[in-house]
């Protein structure tokens, strides 16, 4: 999180802080709460123990025991679990809407051809493309309207983006290899599969939003400010994300706000940590 010389005093929004930024976001102790980090020469955050007798072989599992490390003031270090959930309880109310969510997004799913999903799975260069194209309203900060009209942008960008390349070409061969991958990926949209596709955009939209809903109510449980600088000072942000851990299975899944977080990291906007 932070080396010798990185813990830096600002004050925002009026409050001093001891502030440290290793990447997209800042991360601020009130100064009165921050004696260990100003003291601290480097900051650590443990997430994931390996286990096994080589780098080859070991094995991750989330979560660490930082019970078994000697205190040092020279190290200020935690781990990422959340400890205390009780303020992050939802409400009888919030629990039904995000249950109600999710079976829309059940039903949904079920209504999807087999086959589209298949062949999306199978090719992965056309789901690269999309993943592209959706990360354009990501980098935009917009976010997916209409399904059926987002369907159709995304031939047209795949068009356009083909055509440049067409057009780049000087030799007939060239040109006739970029048309020939393009004709290749349009072969996916029929209208079977566009049905699908505007099906997958609303499953897609149906889990952001429950995800978000999720997302805000365990921003509610930081223990430490975070904000985002720009040119004209700082803006409040929430966590850079959270990962839920299925003990059963050892499996994971991490939440992030994409609209937020991910919006920051590609928003030249936005300083990093690693910018002047």
């Amino acid at each position: 999180m932070f080396g010798p010389g990185d813990v830096k005093v600002k004050t925002i929004a009026g409050e001093k802080y001891a502030t440290f930024h290793p990447n997209t976001i800042v991360y601020a102790v009130p100064i009165e709460q921050a004696s260990a980090v100003r003291a601290a020469k480097i900051g650590i955050v443990w997430h994931t123990t390996y286990t096994g007798k080589d780098f080859m072989s070991m094995r991750a599992t989330y979560g660490v025991n930082v019970s078994q490390f000697r205190k040092s003031l020279a190290v200020w270090s935690q781990d990422a679990i959340l400890t205390d959930v009780t303020k992050a309880t939802m409400t009888k109310k919030e629990t039904s809407d995000v249950n109600a969510i999710l079976s829309k997004i059940g039903v949904l799913f079920n209504s999807i051809s087999g086959t589209t999903l298949r062949t999306l799975e199978a090719n992965q260069h056309l789901a690269q493309h999309i993943e592209t194209f959706n990360n354009t309203y990501v980098r935009a900060g917009s976010i997916i309207g209409d399904t059926k009209e987002h369907t159709e942008k995304l031939i047209g960008w795949i068009r356009d983006k083909y055509q440049k390349e067409i057009d780049a070409r000087k030799t007939a061969k060239g040109k006739s290899a970029q048309q020939a991958k393009l004709d290749e990926l349009l072969e996916f949209f029929s209208e079977e599969n566009k049905s699908s596709l505007v099906k997958m955009f609303e499953l897609q939209k149906l889990i952001v939003d429950a995800k978000l809903r999720l997302i805000n109510k365990l921003n509610e449980l930081q223990s430490i400010d975070t904000f985002v600088r720009t040119n004209k000072g700082y803006k409040v942000t929430g966590a850079e994300g959270f990962v839920a851990v299925d003990k059963l299975s050892g499996s994971a899944v991490k939440l992030v706000d994409r609209m937020e977080f991910s919006y920051n990291n590609f928003s030249p906007d936005i300083v990093k940590g690693w910018q002047k």
